[in-house]
């Protein structure tokens, strides 16, 4: 039992994601970042500001109120919806892609969050998801500290192999996969290490990055 690891190299998060999404008509699903709304403004990481300016139109969703209001006073087109119910948007709306960004490992339905997606999805389009990567080498590594590198609100870690199961089990079809690097915030010894680790696995083995890429796609009927 089991799977070949598939996968087509390695790429820093935010460039690929900023590639796939120009010129297209973009829904990005969770796009306040939320709980690190403020600090992505102040280091300038904000991932929604970037893709508005590559973008033909990106529309953002999330449920977090309290950002969604500041994110409207700054002009942006947002709006408050739930990902696993995007009924609010699909009766009038589609998109070429829909950015599901670090997003179904947080929710306990994530077949229920592509089901929606797929609803705002033109025929041609793509649903775009990163995810943690259970394989990722900082994780591994911290691992035998008896330490977990997880974001409190995770409900879970994914793979290659998951992702398209996932994808399968919902109507979609993993066109294109890969990884994204481990990021480098923070400038303290530790995490220079974790990142400098990172790099150097990865030059032959890319699927231990830190995340996984899938662009999916709806099946043909």
């Amino acid at each position: 039992m089991g799977k070949k690891i598939r996968g087509e190299g390695i790429y820093d998060r935010n460039t690929y994601l900023l590639g796939r999404c120009e010129g297209k008509r973009v829904l990005h699903v969770g796009c306040s970042d939320y709980p690190y709304f403020d600090s992505s403004i102040i280091r300038g990481g904000f991932l929604h500001e970037k893709l508005t300016k590559v973008a033909k139109e990106c529309v953002g969703i999330d449920v977090a109120e309290n950002e969604i209001q500041k994110m409207k006073v700054m002009g942006y087109d947002v709006r408050q919806v739930d990902a696993q119910n995007m009924g609010p948007l699909y009766r009038e709306e589609r998109f070429d892609v829909v950015l599901l960004c670090d997003i179904i490992e947080h929710v306990s339905n994530p077949g229920l969050v592509l089901v929606e997606a797929r609803k705002v999805l033109r025929k041609s389009g793509r649903v775009v998801v990163t995810v943690p990567n259970a394989f990722g080498i900082v994780r591994f590594l911290k691992a035998f500290l008896k330490y977990e590198q997880v974001h409190p609100d995770h409900v879970a870690y994914y793979s290659s192999g998951t992702l398209e199961t996932l994808a399968k089990k919902h109507d979609l079809v993993v066109e294109k996969s890969g990884w994204y690097m481990f990021e480098l915030a923070e400038k303290r010894p530790a995490v220079i290490l974790s990142v400098l680790a990172e790099r150097i696995v990865t030059l032959l083995c890319p699927w231990f990055g830190e995340g996984c890429i899938a662009e999916m796609r709806i099946i043909s009927e």
